[in-house]
C-alpha cells in the first residue's frame, strides 16, 4: 500500500530551510551545471535534501552533513557518504525530494551500482566530490563493522519492483560483503514530517535539583516532598524559559499592580522568610526522578537529577520570583523557600492527571486544560513551521513581531468552517464548548486530520470576513448595522466553505489573497443575510436572534439557497420538505448545499 506524500503544509517549510540552512554549505556545483539560475537553485535544494537527512538521522551540524554529501554527474546514485565513528557503520544515501513521484526501480538500480563500485573502491568512475573524500571513505571501507543503505524519498513511498530490485541487491551485496545490512533503512514522509516539527519542540528540562528537608514516598508513585530556595527556582526559569513549564496548563501572564502575582513580589520585599508560610507551594513532575547523594553542606538535603522536568502548578509564583530577582537584584532572598511536591510520572500520560487535578484546586478557565491535548502541541510545532507562533495555553503576548493566532480565534475559525449548521448559534450562546476538550464540539474541531497549515489559511479566511463585517458595520444604518454586528458566525459558517479548496491547499493564504478573493461574493452574501432578516420578519433583535437555532439555521439554509439560485432545485425542494430523523435542523440540507458550494 502506498504511503501518504510529503504533506503539503511540509513542502514550502522543507525548501526554505534547506535554502536558508544547507545550500550555502553545500560542495559547489561540478563544472557548469545548470547554466539556467532557477535550474540551479532547484538542483542545490535537491542536493541539500540528503544533508538534511544526514543532519536528522545522525545529529550532524549543518556543515558537516553538507560535507558528505556528493550528489552531482556521475554519482552513480549515491548522493550522500558518511561514516558514523561510533557504530562504526559507513551510511550510503540516495534521496529523492520529488513530493508527486515515487521512488522508482531505475533509481533503486543505479543505486545499487553505485554502492558496489564503493565496495570495490572503484573510485576512478566517480565525480570529484567522491574523490575529494576517497581517503576518508577508504578508510572506513577498511574499518568499519557494518554498511547500511539509506533511502530518503519525500513522495509516496517505493514502488513494488524498486523494492524488489533492492532486496534482491541487497542479498547480493551481502554475499560478496558480510557487513551490509540486509534492510534498507527508509527516511520517508512521515520521518521529514516529524523531523520538521520537532524543529519547533520545547527541548526537554534535563538538569540537577536539590531538595532541601528531603522526604520521599513510594507508593503508588515516587513522590518526593521538601523545600527550595526561592534563588534556585528563579534560577531554574532564567535557564530553560518556557520549557519549565511545559506541562502546565498556563505559562506565565504578567503580575500587573494586583492580584495574587503583586502580593507575591510584597512578601518578598517585606518578609522573604515567611514566604514558605504564605505560599501553597509548587508542584512539579519529572519522567525521571533519580536521587544522587546529599549536598556537603546540608544533611537534610538531597541531590536529583531529573528528566523532563516540569512545573504544572506554581508557574505564576516561580515566574513572578524570577521577574522580582531581575527588577531588584540587590534584594536578598537567602532566607525565602518554598515547599516543593515532586512526582516522577515515568513515560505515560500520568502528568496530565496531575496537571488537572492540580489546577482543578484553583479557579481555572477550562479552556486552559485544552493544554493537555497533544493534538495542540502538534498544532503549534505545524503552524511555527509556516511562521506562526501559536497560543494554546495563556500566555503574555510575544514582542518579536512573529504572526500570533490563538486557540480561542483558531476553535471560532474552525466551527465556522466545520460545516456543523447548529455551530453558529452555539457559538454566540455557548461558545467556551469549542475550547473545552472534554466537549464534543471541542473533539470534532480539533482532530487529528487537521493540520497547522488548514488551521492559519482558516483563520486567515475568518480574520478577513470578519474585517469585512466591521467595515460593512460602519457604514451602514440600523437596522442593518446591527445585522452584521451580530451575523459574524453565520455568514463566516458560509463563506468559509467557499474557500475549501484553498483552506486545504499548499500555499499559505494571506489577508491581501482572500480579500482579492472574496470582495464580490461577501457583498451578495452579507445582502442575502440582511435580506433574508427582513424577510423572516422576526421581532427578535439580532443580539438575540443569532443565539437562537431555529432562526439562525433557517436564515443560513434561505441565505444560501437564494445565494445559489437553486430554489426550484429537486433536491434543495426535497430536503426542505422531507427531514431525516434526529436532524432538527436540517443538516442534511446544508451538507448538500456545502457540496455545491462554487471553490473561489
Amino acid at each position: 500500500m502506498p504511503e501518504a506524500s510529503l504533506s503539503a503544509q511540509f513542502i514550502a517549510p522543507l525548501e526554505q530551510l534547506l535554502k536558508d540552512r544547507f545550500v550555502a554549505h553545500l560542495p559547489p556545483l561540478l563544472g557548469q551545471g545548470e547554466s539556467d539560475q532557477r535550474k540551479r537553485e532547484i538542483k542545490q535544494v535537491s542536493r541539500a535534501f540528503s544533508a538534511f537527512v544526514l543532519h536528522k538521522q545522525f545529529q550532524l551540524s549543518e556543515t558537516q552533513a553538507c560535507a558528505a554529501v556528493v550528489d552531482d554527474f556521475e554519482d552513480h546514485g549515491i548522493d550522500a557518504i558518511y561514516h558514523d565513528d561510533e557504530s562504526k557503520t559507513l551510511f550510503l544515501v540516495q534521496s529523492k525530494l520529488k513530493a508527486e513521484k515515487e521512488f522508482k526501480q531505475e533509481e533503486a538500480l543505479a543505486f545499487l551500482v553505485g554502492v558496489g563500485l564503493i565496495l570495490n573502491k572503484q573510485f576512478e568512475r566517480f565525480n570529484q566530490n567522491v574523490k575529494t573524500i576517497q581517503p576518508q571513505i577508504e578508510a572506513a571501507l577498511d574499518t568499519c563493522d557494518h554498511i547500511q543503505l539509506i533511502v530518503a524519498y519525500s513522495g509516496p513511498g517505493i514502488t513494488g519492483a524498486a523494492d524488489q530490485s533492492l532486496e534482491r541487491g541487497l542479498q547480493a551485496l551481502q554475499d560478496d560483503d558480510e557487513r551490509v545490512i540486509d534492510e534498507i533503512l527508509r527516511f520517508g514522509p512521515a520521518e521529514i514530517e516529524n523531523a520538521l516539527r520537532e524543529e519547533h519542540a520545547t527541548e526537554s528540562v534535563d538538569t540537577r535539583i536539590t531538595i532541601r528537608k528531603y522526604q520521599k514516598l513510594n507508593e503508588p508513585r515516587n513522590v518526593i516532598f521538601g523545600l527550595m530556595p526561592l534563588d534556585e527556582l528563579a534560577d531554574l526559569h532564567n535557564r530553560f524559559g518556557l520549557g519549565l513549564y511545559e506541562k502546565n496548563i498556563r505559562y506565565f501572564l504578567g503580575s500587573g499592580r494586583r492580584g495574587v502575582n503583586a502580593a507575591i513580589k510584597q512578601t518578598l520585599l517585606k518578609d522573604p522568610a515567611g514566604f514558605v508560610c504564605l505560599n501553597n507551594g509548587i508542584t512539579m513532575v519529572a519522567a525521571i526522578a533519580a536521587p544522587r547523594g546529599k549536598p556537603q553542606n546540608d544533611k537534610s538535603a538531597k541531590n536529583i537529577d531529573v528528566t523532563g522536568l516540569s512545573i504544572v502548578n506554581g508557574a505564576q509564583t516561580v515566574s513572578t520570583i524570577a521577574q522580582f530577582k531581575q527588577q531588584h537584584p540587590d534584594a536578598d532572598l537567602s532566607l525565602a523557600r518554598v515547599i516543593v511536591t515532586l512526582i516522577e510520572t515515568g513515560a505515560d500520560d500520568f502528568h496530565k492527571q496531575v496537571t488537572c487535578a492540580r489546577n482543578l484546586q484553583n479557579p481555572v478557565d477550562l479552556a486552559n486544560f485544552a493544554a493537555l491535548d497533544d493534538v495542540q502541541e502538534r498544532l503549534r510545532r505545524e503552524m511555527a513551521v509556516n511562521g506562526v507562533e501559536y497560543h494554546y495555553r495563556p500566555q503574555r503576548p510575544p514582542s518579536s513581531g512573529i504572526p500570533v493566532m490563538g486557540i480561542e480565534e483558531l476553535a471560532r475559525a474552525q466551527a465556522c468552517y466545520h460545516g456543523q449548521i447548529d455551530y453558529a448559534a452555539k457559538l454566540k450562546s455557548e461558545p467556551g464548548q469549542f475550547t473545552d476538550k472534554s466537549h464534543a464540539s471541542y473533539q470534532a474541531i480539533f482532530t487529528a486530520d487537521l493540520t497547522g497549515l488548514a488551521a492559519i489559511n482558516a483563520v486567515m479566511v475568518y480574520r478577513v470576513i470578519l474585517r469585512l463585517l466591521e467595515q460593512a458595520e460602519r457604514t451602514t444604518g440600523s437596522p442593518e448595522k446591527l445585522v452584521y454586528k451580530h451575523c459574524g458566525y453565520a455568514i463566516s459558517s458560509l463563506l468559509m466553505q467557499h474557500f475549501k479548496s484553498k483552506i486545504e491547499g499548499a500555499d499559505k493564504l494571506t489577508s491581501q489573497s482572500v480579500e482579492t478573493l472574496i470582495s464580490h461574493i461577501f457583498d451578495e452574501l452579507r445582502q442575502q443575510v440582511f435580506d433574508q432578516y427582513q424577510s423572516l420578519f422576526s421581532p427578535v433583535a439580532p443580539h438575540a436572534f443569532f443565539k437562537r437555532q431555529p432562526e439562525t439555521t433557517r436564515l443560513m439554509l434561505n441565505t444560501w439557497i437564494a445565494y445559489q439560485g437553486i430554489a426550484e432545485d429537486p433536491a434543495v425542494k426535497a430536503k426542505q420538505t422531507r427531514l431525516q430523523p434526529g436532524d432538527t435542523y436540517n443538516q442534511n440540507l446544508f451538507h448538500y448545499l456545502k457540496g455545491k458550494a462554487e471553490q473561489l
